[in-house]
């Protein structure tokens, strides 16, 4: 399935506090782990946790904003590995900083 809607919709985050050692992984999303915006669009923010439903273990912070409104299921970047600034970030994603240190990803 192509995926070739191209809109704005405002600017995404600037999470990152540096471009060394970052590591981006494909994952897969689902509309599911969208949220609906005040314009009735779902999408999912740069900064928000991302947690693989089928491992656990598998975890991450979307690295850029992702409309699914028109999508059931899209691949989106994951920073697994990096320097992330902490106040950037989805509460959800702050309250797991233990976590995302043991794979790398350091929130500063």
């Amino acid at each position: 399935m192509p995926f070739n809607k191209v809109a704005e919709y405002g600017e995404s985050e600037n999470i990152l506090d540096s471009a060394v050692g970052l590591v981006v992984k494909t994952r897969q999303a689902t509309q599911a782990m969208a949220t609906t915006g005040d314009d009735g669009r779902k999408g999912i923010k740069a900064g928000s946790l991302y947690t693989n439903p089928e491992d656990a273990s598998d975890i991450g912070v979307v690295f850029t904003d992702y409309d699914m409104t028109d999508y059931p299921a899209y691949p989106i970047a994951v920073v697994v590995e990096g320097r992330l600034k902490k106040d950037k970030l989805a509460s959800a994603a702050q309250a797991k900083a233990t976590e995302l240190g043991a794979i790398g990803v350091r929130l500063v």
